[in-house]
């Protein structure tokens, strides 16, 4: 008696047992199925959160693309590059990029030098240049003149459109005369705009005065060549500001005078 007594002590406390290790089990899936639940839970926040991140960086370019200047200088681009000339131009005038960088530069001799802005290339010797045609180059910044906003890249090639430039050193006397500038303003490659020449101004920190231009220009358009009505450089674009001659705060184009590229082209002889 007392034996079975003791063997139905064991089966119970082996039942118990069981029972026990069923509902730890039973437990143990659900807490895995709670976390399964919350990493998918997460992964779908996570990948809202993404979508929501592209869908704002893309509305960023379509508002670029789309805003009223925008349409504005695509319609008068448009107008500008059915002159012959102006189409001319443009084959001289590149897309430089690098590590995310977009700014313009033009052609000055046909085996390959490009004018462009300091800031453009300030962090870097080597970029891409793009031209009209279609043709890419990889470039190397051989010059740089920060005190004046101005650099040279050199690409190795044959045969290239150019840009002649004019190296008057008495500029200040084309004030109020119309220009035509060619770049690659915000989303866009190859846009011709026209502007006047309002006068010179002296820049903080600057030891010569630079052109101040009547003139749409837009971030991309730093390193665009300013062109006279003999299709001639007369300046490079590398900023906007407030017109100082003026009690507005209308915006406007400053331009580096292309007397002093001279300068940075007989550094590169030497």
């Amino acid at each position: 008696m007392e034996k079975e007594n003791n063997d139905f002590h064991q089966e119970e406390e082996m039942d118990g047992e069981a029972s026990f290790l069923e509902e730890e089990a039973q437990e143990w899936e659900e807490e895995k199925e709670q976390r399964r639940k919350r990493k998918k839970f997460i992964g779908k926040i996570v990948s809202l959160l993404l979508v929501f991140s592209m869908l704002i960086s893309g509305l960023g370019i379509w508002f670029d693309v789309f805003n009223l200047p925008a349409i504005h200088f695509i319609e008068v681009s448009n107008r500008l590059s059915k002159n012959p000339e102006v189409s001319e131009y443009k084959k001289a005038v590149v897309t430089i990029e690098w590590n995310g960088v977009k700014g313009t530069g033009f052609n000055v001799a046909d085996d390959g030098l490009i004018v462009t802005n300091a800031h453009v290339v300030e962090n870097t010797n080597r970029v891409n240049v793009h031209f009209k045609t279609g043709d890419s180059f990889v470039g190397k910044v051989i010059v740089k003149h920060p005190e004046l906003d101005l650099a040279i890249v050199e690409i190795e090639a044959n045969n290239l459109p150019v840009l002649p430039l004019a190296f008057e050193k008495e500029w200040e006397k084309w004030e109020g005369e119309k220009i035509i500038f060619i770049g690659n303003p915000l989303a866009f490659t190859q846009i011709a705009n026209q502007g006047t020449i309002v006068g010179k101004v002296m820049l903080l920190d600057w030891d010569v005065p630079v052109m101040m231009i009547e003139a749409p220009v837009y971030k991309g358009n730093s390193g665009s060549p300013v062109i006279n009505d003999k299709g001639e450089v007369i300046g490079v674009i590398f900023a906007t500001l407030q017109n100082p001659a003026i009690d507005t705060k209308e915006i406007i184009g400053a331009a580096v005078p292309a007397y002093y590229i001279k300068a940075l082209l007989d550094e590169v002889k030497n």
